[in-house]
């Protein structure tokens, strides 16, 4: 019996590394025990095999999709029979080229589908949890209580979600995240102690990888999502246009799903895209200065922008805005229709063309439906206006001035609309 020790839970580099080599060598699954390594030191130990054994180093290990999905979620299950289970599925595949399309009710590929689809509901249950436990500011550790070895598979998530720093205990890890880098270190129940053996950087030591949980959501998820929360989980795993490789983050919507104006921009700008909040950049400022001039304030509306990724190009080492292409303002249309379904708001505040023509579905001059309450359908009625920072590139000062004064009297028509429905 070949005994195979992995340096944590979900060491996803030593099991891939063995399962390649033992699969492609046609070693059978009941002569391999797997087990996770019980102390930090014994942790240090990554699967080497030797060169008498390797007999193709440059091999390749050909692997369904579908499989590779399985693995990647079902190496988060807790139970100890998982990587055994995997393994034994990779062989017969390699092997016995079992077809996993007609082998559904086979008991191997049950198992394995099991484990996978129970890591997928715990970890959008997490995924909740977490955005709401850090949703208030002061909060910045959360004791964490999950069945499944899932926190490091959601490491991405969490730091797209919430990008000032938070710390998750639970126990079997602890993970942190200082607003620079990722940490891990043993499990503990205790929120201001120290991990024992301290903290380890991620893509150091043991941790050179993990499965990386990724939920695509597609347009059918997104129509039904029952609450923001959820809809923000989603989103952050978009890939419905190119814009979520170069940015950051998906920045979703802020504020209360019982708010009755719902402000629509653009698209995040640099500082939203490291915040991962729409509207705390100059522009925001703007906005927020305008608001308050208005009678209104940020706590009372929703803001949103019409794309959720920040698209820009390098100049000088610094990131400049671009403007968003049709493609991404299209493939943003579930996320901001979703919103609109789930916010059903009174009025929809349109901050410049982009988001004036997402809305509308058609060609839109700002300067021909700007300041006028108009139906929009769906039980909202609609106002265009600028961007606020249009008004951040004026050239003078009395151009600023008097541009800013007309757009807080579009925010004053949006106040006297409101106060009238009440």
């Amino acid at each position: 019996m070949t005994e195979i020790v992995l340096a944590h839970q979900v060491d996803l580099k030593t099991w891939r590394k063995a399962a390649r080599h033992y699969a492609l060598a046609g070693v059978p699954p009941e002569t391999l025990s797997w087990r996770v390594a019980q102390s930090v030191a014994e942790a240090q130990q990554v699967f080497q095999s030797g060169p008498a054994e390797q007999k193709d180093p440059n091999a390749v290990l050909h692997l369904p999709r579908r499989l590779v999905e399985w693995i990647l979620l079902g190496l988060q299950a807790p139970h100890p029979e998982r990587f055994d289970a995997l393994y034994r599925l990779v062989f017969r595949v390699v092997r016995d080229h079992l077809d996993l399309t007609t082998a559904l009710e086979d008991p191997d590929v049950r198992a394995v589908v099991e484990f996978a689809e129970a890591v997928k509901a715990e970890t959008e249950r997490f995924r909740l949890e977490f955005a709401r436990i850090f949703a208030d500011p002061a909060q910045t550790v959360w004791s964490a209580t999950p069945t499944a070895y899932l926190v490091e598979g959601n490491a991405a998530y969490c730091m797209a979600r919430y990008a000032r720093p938070w710390e998750i205990r639970t126990h079997y890890r602890s993970m942190k995240w200082d607003g620079k880098a990722l940490w891990f270190g043993a499990g503990s129940t205790e929120p201001m102690a120290e991990p024992q053996g301290g903290w380890q950087q991620a893509g150091q030591g043991m941790w050179q990888d993990w499965p990386r949980t990724v939920l695509v959501p597609d347009a059918v998820e997104v129509e039904t999502t029952a609450s923001l929360d959820a809809l923000g989980a989603e989103a952050m795993d978009c890939r419905s246009c190119t814009l979520w490789r170069p940015a950051s983050r998906t920045v979703f919507g802020e504020g209360s799903a019982a708010a009755r104006v719902m402000l629509v921009g653009e698209q995040p700008g640099d500082q939203e895209d490291q915040a991962g909040r729409p509207f705390v950049g100059p522009a925001g400022q703007v906005l927020e200065r305008a608001l308050e001039e208005a009678g209104l304030s940020r706590s009372s509306v929703y803001v949103t922008n019409a794309v959720k990724h920040f698209r820009f190009t390098w100049r000088n080492g610094r990131r400049l805005h671009q403007k968003p292409e049709q493609e991404s303002v299209q493939a943003c249309q579930m996320w901001l229709d979703a919103e609109r379904r789930l916010i059903q708001p009174a009025l929809i505040v349109m901050m410049g063309v982009t988001a004036a023509q997402s809305l509308l579905h058609r060609p839109v001059t700002i300067s021909r439906e700007r300041s006028r309450i108009f139906p929009l359908g769906e039980g909202s009625q609609g106002l265009v206006t600028v961007h606020p920072s249009y008004l951040l590139r004026l050239p003078s000062e009395a151009d600023k001035q008097r541009e800013y004064a007309r757009f807080v009297e579009d925010l004053g028509r949006v106040k006297t609309f409101i106060d009238s429905l009440a």
